[in-house]
């Protein structure tokens, strides 16, 4: 990989974006590379648990300026936006729960990116803003959609209108961050995290997954519950959960 780094051990993934000499900002060639190597962890009954995070100073910077700055109109503008989008929806789909680590600056688009995984986790040196309006622009990667499902919708327009750079600390406080950690600490926080993850059964983890994927696919409550019985059907009897039974009562 030209763009990424990446690592498997103990049923974790981590994927670093390795653009630092342009704060990891979001290439073309990044959407492909980081395509491929979630699909690989997606198919990999190794991995539990994905760990996203940048090299550097900066978790991601936003979109290639050398690449997005050239483009004028929609019908230039459009392609490129879309491939972004589609990228940030492949973490949102994920089958397996996709951690951001975010070790630095995480504005604009790097707020979008942050948002389409299913945890944050921050250093306190990070920085969020969705700053894209003082662009004359709006969050073009389908950020805006995710923070208004994300948080309550005062919250979520206030943090897309406003403009406004945050702290982990405030960024936190509104609810996009879930943890903040002192710099040194955060990996370690992380991980310990993901083991907890990385220690349950896949089958489990990725059932649980698909309920936040009804969820987000607008199905009624009822439907979802209906749904989350005849899959927990199709798991009861295993030999695995028999195995775990039989230990439970033989202790008792």
């Amino acid at each position: 990989m030209d763009t990424l780094l990446i690592r498997k051990e103990a049923g974790i993934a981590t994927i670093t974006l390795n653009r630092p000499h342009v704060h990891n900002a979001i290439s073309m060639e990044l959407v492909d590379e980081l395509h491929e190597v979630l699909a690989d962890c997606q198919a990999d009954p190794q991995v539990k648990v994905l760990v996203i995070t940048g090299t550097g100073k900066s978790f991601v910077s936003g979109g290639d300026l050398n690449q997005f700055i050239a483009a004028r109109g929609r019908a230039q503008a459009h392609p490129l936006l879309s491939k972004v989008a589609d990228l940030l929806s492949s973490i949102d789909r994920c089958t397996k729960p996709v951690i951001a680590m975010v070790n630095g600056a995480a504005v604009g688009g790097g707020c979008e990116f942050a948002g389409a995984c299913h945890f944050r986790f921050a250093s306190e040196q990070a920085l969020f803003g969705f700053v894209q309006i003082s662009m004359h622009i709006t969050t073009g990667w389908g950020g805006g959609s995710r923070l208004l499902d994300l948080l309550p919708e005062s919250k979520a327009l206030a943090l897309l209108l406003a403009g406004e750079r945050l702290s982990a600390q405030q960024a936190k406080a509104y609810g996009f961050v879930d943890e903040v950690y002192p710099h040194e600490q955060l990996a370690d926080a992380v991980y310990a995290f993901a083991q907890k993850i990385a220690a349950q059964p896949l089958v489990g983890i990725e059932a649980y997954m698909q309920l936040v994927r009804w969820k987000r696919e607008g199905l009624v409550r009822e439907e979802r519950i209906r749904r989350e019985v005849d899959q927990c059907a199709q798991l009861w009897g295993s030999p695995e959960h028999v195995s775990v039974v039989q230990k439970f009562l033989t202790k008792q």
